[in-house]
């Protein structure tokens, strides 16, 4: 019988560590984590400085006895959980359930190869308490938030919405872009654009000053510079040719990796990590099960030595020296990155994404791809353009035109999607005289600032230090399941619900889920992992605040209930009785007081449309239900008469009615007729 064990948290993982080590070892899997704090109390106590109470999760009870048994022969533990807190901490709760005098040891890898885990199990470590310390502090603060503040929500809007301690803040990002977006104001402007000739070449340069003022330009400019581009006269003040050199972009870390993802393959965070966890723990190859990518949370763009050599050479041989940056490129990284991890690349650059596409989903070669050519391409020579610009003058007006022309493909050779479009300029010289064409006059109007993207909200969160590698995705997802938010066109809508739930948070608990606050204490609890502040002391600091805001909270109580549901002047149309407001899965609703006796409801806010009800012959509103928008008879109950919502463009197909459905919070459309789907509107012909 092996003395020995490795435990894994994942069933893939352990599968494939097992085709390494052979019956050297017994390799099995915890599951995920086997203790959390209890879900029917706080669990935390708050007078011995927030000791927290860990117990054995309900639905691991089985699991943990099954390890025990598998493990009474065996004398030496090695702990392979991931090497992050999240890791730490399962390691240290499996090594407090599985000791039973036997030899506890934790080994780290960054990736599932016969080499990393032989180094790791010839040099194993102990667990890193202050990584368990700094999950713990992460664990009683989202506890402490959730069982403090969401009991208010429950109280005030419905039962079963959460307030979480970055899920907040992500959610009041999105509610004040949508505030923002609501209280914008376009202002008028107007682009001028002048297309000049030259030698029988014709280019195109753009207005930016006049009398040396650089603005936006209105309605009197253009009459001005109609007038003065009416005559000849045009002359060339400055023309300069420079090269511009463009590099590539360092090696995916997990942020970066789901934006792009979401960008070119419209993954969703939570799809891209799921695909990318199967690519680290194994995939069943020709020569073996072996893990094709490294370590996929992380927020460090370093690279090993090895790999780093193995990359340079290959890029010298298939591309030729001239393809290989001149030195070693080292990529700066965020002063919080965690700098022992390393950047998310393949485990070799010798598995092509051609070769091994035979043995991977659709899904899977789809990234592998991404994170193959972004990591062989980081190490690639610079791309080299030329550029030309050009300034133009007249009686006080200065166009610029600028021309671009590529001299060198560099790393953008297999980054194509990097490359810049050739723009022709002829040369010339100081002092020439230019024929005008023709000006071109577009009036615009200002923009407001966009939704967030999925990929645009992690980018943001990860600038302000919100969350970390291992969250992001969690994050989003938690906003979609508890409905606060929606996906509408690739962009996030926040929902009735979530803008409610926002305006009591921001009422009541606006520096809990202030943006430099909640990467205030990202900071410190960094500094917990790097032994330099103690977890109970960073827990205590965060706790007063939430308290005192949670005490003004409970006392504006009926005041928050009265402003966002409360009674109305309404009557009930079956019974008579008084409506009140309530709030539902799907927003704010009328409904009888008299319930459950009488269980009327109707839209709080719906809109008629031109179509009437087959059945009564009344007209039909709009309503929403958890397949999106919908149209009712607004007699129900007494007329049940539903029908889909029809958008007024046909179906770029076969012609037919388009419908509008929602499913997993995104919003799609569908042909009644041909039963094609899209998640983009089709465009409306003119």
């Amino acid at each position: 019988m092996a003395r020995a064990a490795i435990i894994v948290e994942s069933p893939t993982k352990a599968r494939t560590i097992k085709g390494f080590v052979g019956r050297k070892f017994v390799v099995l899997s915890s599951k995920g984590h086997i203790k959390d704090l209890p879900k029917s109390r706080l669990g935390v106590d708050i007078e011995n400085r927030f000791e927290p109470e860990y117990i054995v999760i309900h639905d691991k009870r089985k699991d943990l006895k099954e390890l025990k048994e598998r493990l009474k022969k065996v004398d030496t533990l090695y702990l392979a959980c991931d090497p992050d807190r999240e890791g730490e901490a399962i390691a240290f709760h499996l090594a407090e359930e599985l000791r039973d005098n036997r030899e506890i040891k934790r080994i780290l890898f960054h990736e599932v190869t016969p080499e990393a885990i032989e180094q790791a199990i010839a040099s194993p470590g102990e667990i890193d308490m202050a990584m368990v310390d700094a999950h713990r502090a992460r664990r009683v603060l989202d506890r402490l938030v959730g069982y403090y503040i969401s009991p208010l929500l429950w109280k005030i809007v419905k039962g079963g919405l959460s307030a979480g301690r970055v899920q907040s803040v992500a959610l009041r990002l999105i509610c004040e872009r949508e505030e923002e977006i609501e209280n914008f104001k376009p202002q008028p402007y107007w682009l001028i654009t002048a297309v000049f000739g030259k030698d029988g070449e014709e280019f195109s340069a753009q207005l930016i000053e006049i009398d040396g003022e650089r603005r936006r330009w209105e309605s009197d400019d253009v009459r001005r510079v109609r007038k003065i581009l009416k005559g000849g006269g045009f002359l060339v003040s400055e023309f300069r040719t420079s090269t511009k050199s463009v590099s590539p972009p360092p090696p995916f870390i997990t942020s970066t990796l789901q934006q792009a993802a979401v960008t070119v393959y419209g993954f969703s965070a939570q799809k891209t990590m799921q695909i990318a966890q199967s690519l680290y723990e194994g995939v069943n190859l020709p020569d073996g099960r072996i893990g094709l990518i490294t370590y996929m949370r992380t927020d460090s763009t370093r690279v090993a030595e090895k790999a780093l050599k193995e990359l340079r050479q290959r890029i010298s041989r298939s591309y030729g020296k001239e393809y290989l940056s001149p030195k070693v490129r080292i990529f700066k990284d965020r002063k919080t990155a965690q700098g022992a991890h390393e950047a998310i690349r393949p485990t070799s650059i010798k598995r092509t994404p051609e070769e091994i596409k035979d043995f991977l989903s659709k899904d899977q070669l789809k990234l592998y791809t991404l994170i193959y050519y972004r990591f062989l391409a980081s190490q690639m020579a610079d791309a080299e353009y030329e550029v030309k610009e050009v300034l133009i003058k007249k009686e006080g007006l200065l166009f610029k035109a600028s021309g671009i022309r590529p001299i060198f493909a560099g790393y953008q050779k297999i980054a194509t999607k990097d490359r810049l479009e050739p723009i022709p300029l002829p040369d010339f010289e100081v002092g020439d005289e230019v024929k005008l064409i023709k000006g071109i006059y577009e009036k615009k109007k200002t923009q407001p600032p966009p939704r967030y993207s999925e990929a645009s909200l992690i980018k943001k969160l990860e600038q302000n230090g919100i969350g970390r590698p291992s969250t992001y995705a969690k994050i989003i997802s938690t906003l979609f399941q508890r409905r606060y938010v929606q996906k509408k066109r690739k962009v996030l809508h926040p929902t009735e619900l979530g803008r409610t739930v926002h305006a009591i948070l921001i009422k009541h608990f606006a520096e809990i889920f202030a943006i430099p606050y909640t990467a205030k204490i990202e900071v410190e609890l960094d500094k917990v992992e790097e032994r330099k502040k103690n977890w109970r002391d960073v827990v205590a600091q965060f706790y007063d605040p939430l308290i005192k805001q949670v005490k003004s909270c409970e006392e504006d109580f009926e005041n928050l209930k009265a402003k966002l549901l409360g009674q109305t002047k309404k009557t009930c149309p079956v019974c008579g009785r008084e409506m009140v407001i309530r709030m539902g899965r799907y927003g704010k609703f009328y409904a009888c007081s008299g319930f459950p006796g009488c269980r009327y409801t109707e839209s709080m806010e719906y809109e008629e449309v031109d179509k009437t009800c087959p059945k009564c012959g009344t007209k039909l509103v709009i309503r929403y239900g958890k397949r999106g928008r919908f149209l009712s008879c607004p007699r129900y109950p007494e007329c049940r008469h539903t029908e889909p919502f029809e958008i007024d463009t046909p179906c770029p197909i076969c012609g037919g009615k388009m419908i509008e459905q929602t499913f997993h919070s995104s919003v799609y459309y569908r042909c009644r007729e041909c039963n094609y789907k899209t998640s983009e509107l089709p465009e409306k012909e003119e």
